[in-house]
């Protein structure tokens, strides 16, 4: 039973019996357009050679006949109006497929294509010519046939340009089925090359060449009887199937069809040229004219499948980059194309529609309980819940558990709570649900990537500020410092050559003498338009566009070229501490950007320490561990920054080899009368020196902070107390001018 499946399924695909998908049947509909753009050039191009043909061969010479009693007209007419008439029409369908296949639709398209299909039609008027001129007479049976033909020769070129002015006017005006209009046109279009073929091959066949007398001596004198035909004006006819055979293709089944009746039918119409007088239609060239049938079918049938195949491999292409392989949503950049598509088309002003980003919350959380197999079927799930609620608009997945929405909805709020309630319902016990962004569009020609973005800055928001509040929309505030995360991130590789990054210097002493025996280097922008632009904006600005490790070498590079000018100028020269970003880990190879840059400057390596948050080391612990312990083989110390701000603070002490411990800030707020805080800090100093580690307190602005960490053991002080960060001029001056003391011993 499988192997008869098998092949009728194998049947079923050459033959065409299987439903093709809106996709392809409008790929093949378009590929016989592009054809019929072809073929009325060649029907265009040889009428106008067979005009100068009879020009040359009979209109000329008749009428310079001084016996010829017929007007210039008539003569005219009689050997062209064939000719001028398919001519016409094939003008008339080249200008239409031209206006098909653009896509783009215009009114001057559309006019052009009445036009010419109404000069046609006008040439049809010509008609009653052909009985005047005796072009169409019913003289006998042949002669009727021949004027049967004519006839139905002019009224399919009839049909043909009234199709042609109904498909323009429907298509301009955006019929909902302008593909139905199209295959109508390029049908009547086959019907009147076939009639054309048909009439020509026909009348040819039957034209009377000569006549036999009784001794069989060639006379030329018209008769009834043993009548001589030549059947090579078949030709026409042939040359017209193929063009349709083999450049219009339809389904097989009706290639076959076609094909079939207008074969048959032609061989009846010249077999039966035989009873009216004529000699019988020769056997071997029965035998041909079959063979030539089966061959052209087998070549319609070939090409046919031949484009369902590619029709199949695009339309699966076209999946791809139209739709979310996972949720089945518009993919995202499609998703951007059909929203600035329709802003263009409804004419939509700014106001009136918005995009909206959504994240999805504890997403994490339902990944880690259920798995990722059934954490992709909830995203599918997701998605259909946006597509139900917001109706008429666009969703899209633009990346992991981020959607997108356009939509012209004046209710957003409303929506995304039905949509946050709809999902959180999905599962009681981890209630994921959505929080997002709102960016109510601006200007109308604004690229949707910006407008998305924008209402994904307005989503940080509510990241940032950590409020309960399910949507935040983006405002005026939210679009001044937008602005100036873009020109953060656009003007970096500027602000690196320019030499608008600057290396601060913060002192760091020892708590036991005060002596200076260290700094920590922090980034400073200044910049020629905005002036001095603070850390806090630049900082995540960079992390986020996950550009962070440029400003992060830019420093390294800054700190080891004044440690050189030191070394050579035989200047004090104090190490420096360098904090990475915990963006860099995963962006550059943070051990050869620091060797290469030291070794550039000939740096002694004791000289730099590189600090490490204490956030960055719940990312990717076996990177980060590899890192450190690179570092430490290349003779780098490394530090742990911010010891306290997190949530797994005695687990990083156990995990990780840090050479000095640095207490976060936080440490020391309300540090006054408050014993606990300072029974805690005792305690870390104590911990962090029984695991070999030295200590830094961060923040020290008082000299009460000092001196209980100076008693309680804690080896460096750093903070405002000690001096804000400097420029390496103003720190050099300070030295200089004696308000700091070198400590002797700067080593670890």
């Amino acid at each position: 039973m499988k192997v008869i499946s098998k092949i009728w399924n194998g049947f079923k695909n050459i033959f065409g019996l299987r439903k093709n998908s809106k996709y392809v049947k409008n790929y093949l509909n378009e590929a016989n357009m592009r054809s019929a753009i072809f073929m009325s050039c060649v029907v265009f191009v040889l009428e106008i050679w067979l005009i100068l043909r009879q020009t040359q061969k009979y209109i000329i010479p008749t009428l310079s006949n001084p016996s010829n009693t017929a007007s210039w007209f008539q003569v005219v007419f009689q050997n062209t109006s064939n000719f001028i008439l398919l001519m016409s029409m094939g003008f008339a369908m080249f200008i239409y497929s031209l206006q098909y296949v653009s896509k783009k639709k215009t009114l001057a398209k559309m006019v052009s294509a009445i036009v010419f299909a109404a000069i046609s039609l006008a040439v049809c008027c010509l008609l009653p010519l052909e009985f005047k001129y005796k072009s169409i007479k019913f003289t006998s049976s042949i002669n009727t046939i021949k004027g049967v033909f004519k006839i139905l020769f002019y009224a399919s070129v009839i049909l043909f340009d009234i199709g042609i002015i109904f498909a323009s006017i429907y298509r301009y005006k955006g019929g909902k089925r302008p593909s139905l209009s199209s295959v109508m046109v390029i049908s009547l279009f086959a019907l009147v090359c076939l009639m054309f073929g048909i009439m020509v091959s026909y009348g040819d066949f039957v034209s009377v060449r000569a006549v036999v007398d009784a001794n069989g001596n060639t006379v030329k004198v018209a008769g009834t009887e043993n009548v001589m035909y030549e059947n090579k004006e078949i030709i026409c006819f042939l040359m017209f199937t193929i063009y349709i055979g083999c450049l219009l293709i339809w389904n097989p089944m009706i290639s076959l069809g076609i094909l079939g009746t207008l074969f048959l039918g032609f061989y009846f119409a010249i077999k039966g040229v035989s009873n009216l007088g004529g000699r019988y239609f020769p056997e071997g060239d029965e035998v041909n004219y079959l063979t030539f049938f089966i061959s052209l079918t087998m070549v319609c049938i070939s090409i046919y499948n031949q484009r369902i195949s590619e029709a199949t491999k695009d339309e699966e292409l076209e999946e791809l980059a139209t739709k979310d392989k996972l949720t089945g949503l518009y993919a995202f950049e499609y998703f951007t194309m059909l929203a600035k598509e329709r802003i263009e088309k409804e004419d939509i002003k700014p106001g009136e529609a918005t995009y909206l980003f959504l994240n999805v919350s504890n997403f994490k959380i339902y990944n880690d309980q259920k798995g990722f197999d059934k954490g992709n079927e909830f995203l599918k799930e997701i998605g259909e819940v946006l597509k139900d609620v917001f109706k008429d608009s666009f969703v899209s997945r633009q990346s992991d558990d981020h959607f997108v929405v356009f939509t012209r909805a004046n209710n957003v709020e409303e929506l995304v709570d039905i949509a946050d309630k709809r999902i959180q319902e999905k599962d009681l016990d981890i209630k994921p649900g959505i929080k997002g962004g709102a960016y109510v569009i601006y200007k109308s020609e604004e690229d949707p990537h910006y407008s998305v973005e924008k209402a994904r800055y307005a989503y940080g928001d509510i990241k940032r500020s950590r409020t309960l509040k399910r949507i935040a929309f983006y405002d005026d505030q939210m679009h001044d410092n937008y602005l100036m995360v873009q020109y953060i991130v656009t003007h970096i590789d500027e602000a690196i050559e320019k030499g608008y990054l600057k290396a601060y210097y913060q002192p760091v002493v020892w708590s036991k003498g005060r002596t200076l025996c260290g700094c920590e280097a922090l980034a400073r922008w200044i910049d020629p338009k905005y002036g001095f632009l603070s850390p806090a904006k630049f900082v995540p600005a960079l992390e986020n566009a996950q550009l962070i490790y440029k400003l992060d070498k830019e420093i390294l590079r800054l700190v080891c070229k004044d440690i050189r000018f030191n070394l050579d100028n035989k200047l004090p020269v104090l190490p420096v501490s360098i904090n990475f970003s915990r963006a860099d880990f995963g962006l550059i190879d943070i051990v050869e950007a620091v060797s290469e840059t030291v070794k550039e400057f000939n740096i002694p390596h004791e000289l730099l320490h590189i600090e490490i948050t204490e956030s960055a080391l719940t990312d990717e612990e076996d990177t980060l561990k590899n890192t450190i312990n690179r570092l430490h083989e290349n003779g780098f110390a490394t530090w742990l920054d911010d010891f306290g701000s997190g949530y797994s603070s005695f687990n990083v002490l156990k995990d990780y080899e840090f050479d000095v411990l640095k207490l976060d800030m936080k440490f020391l707020v309300g540090f006054s009368g408050n014993e606990k805080s300072k029974q805690l800090i005792r305690s870390v100093i104590n911990l962090a020196d029984q695991i070999g580690m030295k200590t830094l307190c961060e923040g020290v602005e008082t000299m009460e902070q000092a001196e209980f960490l100076e008693e309680a053991s804690c080896g460096r002080l750093q903070g405002y107390l000690y001096g804000k960060p400097l420029s390496y001029d103003d720190l050099m001056a300070k030295i200089k001018d004696g308000e700091y003391n070198l400590s002797k011993d700067v080593v670890i």
